[in-house]
């Protein structure tokens, strides 16, 4: 008697991938409140530190110390409201969420594939965002500023040298967490697929 394999992106979820998705359904949802990014700021005269957090909704932190530096090399300030990003990110993050969920809920394997890769577009598009943001405070110094300063582009993973500051910049807990639904997508589309060859 000939046998048909369902083809995988036609098939229902097996019941572990389900709790799964559920599972980091539940665990996105602080991402809408929790930090995604922090920067540090360290030199010889803030022996603590100077920090800027970003939400997905704003940007916080020793805003005002900060923005007073920046005016001495002139950068602009830094201002939440002049990022129109802030306007929508919780939305994409609240998609995210609904994605998994609804693919945790009616079991099909084409919901929790598109789910992932959204995720996927919407993590590329905030990295290159960010940088770019990065890139413009950098790059855009005003010339009559009391320092002058060569044009500079911070990294936004890692260590950048500013004259005597470094500025530590790394992915904070809502980062985190999308960044483990995403390598999660592929593993639970390999295991539907090697539950129904076995």
């Amino acid at each position: 008697m000939k046998t048909t394999v369902t083809p995988l992106l036609q098939g229902e979820l097996s019941k572990p991938s389900r709790i799964v998705l559920a599972f980091l359904a539940l665990a996105m949802l602080p991402a809408l409140v929790l930090p995604v990014w922090h920067m540090r700021l360290n030199a010889p005269q803030y022996p603590d530190g100077l920090d800027v957090t970003i939400y997905s909704h704003t940007v916080g932190g020793d805003l005002r110390e900060i923005n007073g530096l920046n005016h001495y090399i002139g950068m602009d300030p830094i201002e939440p409201d002049e990022f129109p990003e802030f306007r929508f990110i919780p939305f994409f993050i609240l998609r995210l969420v609904l994605f998994a969920g609804l693919a945790a809920l009616v079991a099909r394997i084409p919901i929790a594939a598109i789910g992932w890769i959204d995720l996927v577009l919407f993590g590329s598009v905030m990295m290159f965002d960010f940088q770019s943001w990065l890139t413009r405070f950098g790059t855009n110094l005003a010339p009559e500023a009391a320092i002058t300063l060569e044009p500079f582009a911070p990294k936004f993973i890692g260590t950048t040298t500013i004259a005597q500051f470094s500025v530590e910049s790394y992915p904070a807990a809502a980062t985190v967490m999308m960044m483990i639904a995403g390598v999660a997508g592929p593993i639970i589309l390999f295991y539907e697929w090697y539950r129904r060859r076995a």
